[in-house]
């Protein structure tokens, strides 16, 4: 069967329809039925794939991060349907199928040309192309985490930071209209530049935490999640209230003025389902008990920036939930009895032999090490 010409230009549409999804691949946020849509797209010719694979080609070595819809996209096309560097697709027509003729090169041996059939073609450039798309994604909403006993401090693309703590992990998505962090994982300290036409939202499990400029931590635990304001004001919200407050809170258009930087704002109204916070103050968000802001002591709550563990009152099992964190052998509380042992003191997250001789100290408590963990149990 007879094929077009693939040497020459793509025509203008292709081009344009492959813009559209460069643009939105790259600075759009992207959802599962785009990526699927996208991915049919491509499958309904090799052309696609080129002209997609050509106009990121070209994005790449002119290194400009901001794809400018009027202009740069213009530029792309223009340079594209210029080019002769693209491999092409042979136009020969036999009783079986067109081919491409590709290079076979091995060592010793003179290279040859074998002619594929255009559908093997298609499929290597329909994997390279599903491959960048998950490159892209990937870029445009990097994952950071840290190990045991590792602290990372990441600088965000708008000027944020974010301090993780050991055993972290977080998904970062940054879009024109909303600033998205995903905590999976762990406890971060987060210092947000302002934007008001864009709020930074951190997603905890079941929790939303909204600000616009201001320093707190989250701390996603088994039980919930705590967020303590060191500076600013942030609006929480457990995920299960009214829709309106959901979208509102989230950037939705649900509730006009919570989807503006009045959302949290100190003379903003009050509105079901959402709890304000101030500097000093602290909420942890479970899914059994209503949220109530209560008087933090920030400096315990952030004391881990300083490499340091400050329990007051706390439960023996809490006690080892957090020192778990920083050490590779785990602390096990072999005792029921001892569940409702409290602990009060400041120890080294770097030094875990500075809790287990407090431990030893107390009367009643067995202190047994092994090369996997640390047992504590009745005497």
């Amino acid at each position: 069967m007879a094929t077009s010409d693939l040497n020459t230009p793509l025509n203008t549409q292709i081009y344009e329809q492959a813009s559209d999804w460069l643009v939105e691949l790259r600075v759009g946020d992207i959802d599962a039925a785009a990526r699927r849509r996208f991915d049919a797209w491509l499958r309904t010719s090799p052309e696609h794939i080129r002209a997609y694979l050509e106009l990121s080609a070209i994005w790449e070595d002119g290194g400009d991060p901001n794809l400018d819809r009027d202009n740069s996209i213009e530029s792309l096309i223009a340079q594209a349907r210029a080019a002769t560097n693209v491999i092409p697709l042979d136009s020969r027509s036999d009783s079986h199928a067109a081919s491409v003729s590709l290079p076979d090169v091995s060592a010793g041996k003179k290279r040859v040309s074998r002619p594929w059939p255009i559908a093997t073609a298609a499929t290597v450039l329909l994997c390279l192309g599903g491959a960048l798309s998950a490159w892209l994604y990937a870029r445009a909403n990097p994952t950071y985490a840290t190990r045991i006993g590792e602290q990372k401090l990441v600088q965000l693309a708008d000027g944020s930071t974010m301090e993780l703590n050991s055993r972290s992990r977080v998904l970062v998505h940054f879009s024109k209209f909303e600033r998205d962090v995903d905590l999976l994982e762990g406890q971060a300290l987060f210092r947000v530049a302002k934007d008001h036409a864009r709020p930074f939202i951190v997603h905890s499990d079941s929790t939303l935490v909204r600000a616009v400029g201001t320093q707190f931590d989250v701390y996603r635990k088994v039980s919930g999640t705590t967020v303590t304001v060191v500076e600013g004001r942030v609006a929480v919200l457990r995920d299960g209230g009214t829709p309106e407050t959901s979208d509102s809170l989230s950037g939705g258009s649900a509730n006009p003025v919570l989807s503006s930087s009045a959302a949290i704002d100190a003379s903003s109204p009050v509105f079901p389902g959402i709890v304000y916070l101030s500097a000093g103050e602290q909420v942890t968000v479970t899914p059994a008990a209503k949220p109530h802001p209560t008087p933090a002591n920030v400096a315990a709550a952030t004391a881990w920036t300083q490499r340091r563990l400050v329990f007051t009152g706390t439960p023996l099992t809490d006690v080892a939930q957090e020192f778990n964190r920083y050490n590779v052998r785990q602390l096990a509380v072999r005792d029921a009895d001892l569940e409702g042992f409290h602990v009060s003191g400041v120890f080294s997250s770097t030094d875990p032999t500075s809790l287990l001789r407090f431990l030893r100290a107390q009367q009643g408590i067995h202190v047994d090490e092994t090369d996997a963990e640390i047992r504590i149990s009745k005497e």
